[in-house]
């Protein structure tokens, strides 16, 4: 048995250190090669693609859910049944907000792990070169690229071609602070609207208290799911292995 280290790891960095050293035993390029490649990029797809149907799904269910919280009412299409006319209306749509939003924190994961193994591809690549893997990875799954042009250090594999500024760094470090805040706020709001439609089923009748104590429990997993926290993991090989890794 080989030497142990301790590391802290994330589930995302665990993947992908563990990719990488799958890829060290194919020496020939038998498995892990351009054809595994490209079904990684399909499936980030096609997870990318379940993931925006679930954010439309739970856009629309927050938004008929907040419109009935607040004393609204809206004619079901090709009817004229309101859906306040629907027996546990707001019971309903809260369930389908808090369910669609686990679906959508799940699909959200899924595509950030095949991500995560689209990239080792690159980073293999542009290892043998000394290039920022970043910009092979761009070609190859979608990436919101503003967030690597708004860094202060564009490249942080290797050498910065251009040293940012103090003017550059306070203005597009301030806006990615102000962007990600405003993620929060929309994430906050689901909360918000979940939040009230429990408030407003809840009643000390079994039924109705197992039923808001299940929104509540399906609402924690699915804003835990995606912390992503590292935890200590005993490293096989010690520091010659998480270093190889690194290279």
């Amino acid at each position: 048995m080989g030497k142990k280290s301790n590391f802290s790891l994330s589930p995302n960095v665990r993947l992908r250190m563990t990719l990488d050293h799958e890829m060290d035993l194919d020496k020939e390029g038998h498995v892990f090669n351009d054809a595994l490649h490209q079904k990684y990029i399909n499936m980030h797809r096609e997870a990318l693609s379940r993931q925006n149907a679930q954010l439309k799904t739970v856009a629309l269910a927050d938004v008929v859910l907040a419109l009935l919280l607040n004393g609204k009412n809206i004619t079901i299409p090709g009817t004229e049944i309101g859906i306040r006319e629907i027996p546990a209306a707001i019971e309903v749509l809260t369930a389908f907000s808090a369910f669609g939003f686990l679906m959508l924190s799940l699909t959200f994961l899924n595509a950030q792990f095949y991500q995560a193994l689209t990239e080792q591809f690159s980073f293999r690549r542009a290892r043998a070169y000394g290039i920022d893997p970043d910009f092979i990875n761009m070609g190859d799954v979608y990436t919101e690229i503003f967030v690597k042009a708004f860094r202060a250090k564009l490249n942080i594999y290797g050498v910065d071609f251009f040293d940012a500024g103090v003017g550059y760094r306070f203005y597009y470090s301030s806006m990615m602070l102000l962007l990600l805040f405003s993620m929060f706020s929309v994430i906050a709001l689901h909360f918000v609207v979940v939040g009230s439609g429990i408030v407003t089923s809840f009643s000390w009748d079994f039924p109705r208290f197992l039923f808001c104590g299940v929104i509540v429990l399906v609402s924690v997993v699915s804003l835990l799911v995606n912390l992503l926290i590292g935890f200590s993991f005993d490293v096989r090989g010690g520091e010659a292995l998480v270093a190889d890794s690194q290279e």
